[in-house]
């Protein structure tokens, strides 16, 4: 069993004996809950698959962040239980680097928690939906369309529907 933590620290003393070959680790992690842009859900568990290569003077870690995510759906509020697997590849540079957005490490010890965090952010899809062909909630009765339609008159127009009238 893997114990969970709240930062993510790779001990680099086996990777430095061992320039060049990749060292696996497994972590479980439990991040900072407002990482999520969905407003109805919260990711459950945070795991962490990682090759980490010590390449002398930078570490490059490859592998996968898998992110459970419990919540609603964006489009019809239906329960949701998704699980993201996102592909990282990062290098860590030692010590300083003259580039802002480079990840660092120091000494003995890698903390790839901001890296997980940014991949998480940038890489989760931007609506959580129970499927991706969800067709929401009818905007009049409230009627989830997913299970049937409902009687209501949703043809209106909308605001550009003049321009189709304009002859150039």
């Amino acid at each position: 069993m893997i114990a969970v933590s709240s930062k993510i620290i790779i001990d680099l003393a086996e990777n430095f004996a061992n320039v060049g070959k990749s060292v696996d680790f497994c972590a479980e992690y439990t991040p900072n809950s407002s990482l999520l842009s969905y407003p109805n859900a919260k990711l459950t568990a945070v795991k962490v698959q990682l090759g980490v290569t010590f390449t002398n003077p930078n570490v490059e870690i490859c592998g996968n962040v898998i992110c459970d995510v419990d919540g609603l759906c964006d489009r019809c509020l239906t329960p949701v239980s998704k699980q993201f697997v996102l592909p990282i590849d990062q290098v860590f540079h030692k010590d300083a680097s003259d580039d802002p957005d480079d990840y660092l490490f120091f000494g003995g010890k890698l903390d790839a928690t901001k890296a997980v965090d940014d991949e998480i952010v940038l890489s989760l899809p931007s609506l959580l939906l129970c499927s991706d062909d969800c067709k929401g909630l009818c905007p009049r009765c409230g009627m989830n369309l997913n299970l049937g339609s409902c009687d209501c008159d949703n043809t209106r127009e909308n605001a550009f529907s003049v321009l189709k009238n304009l002859k150039f």
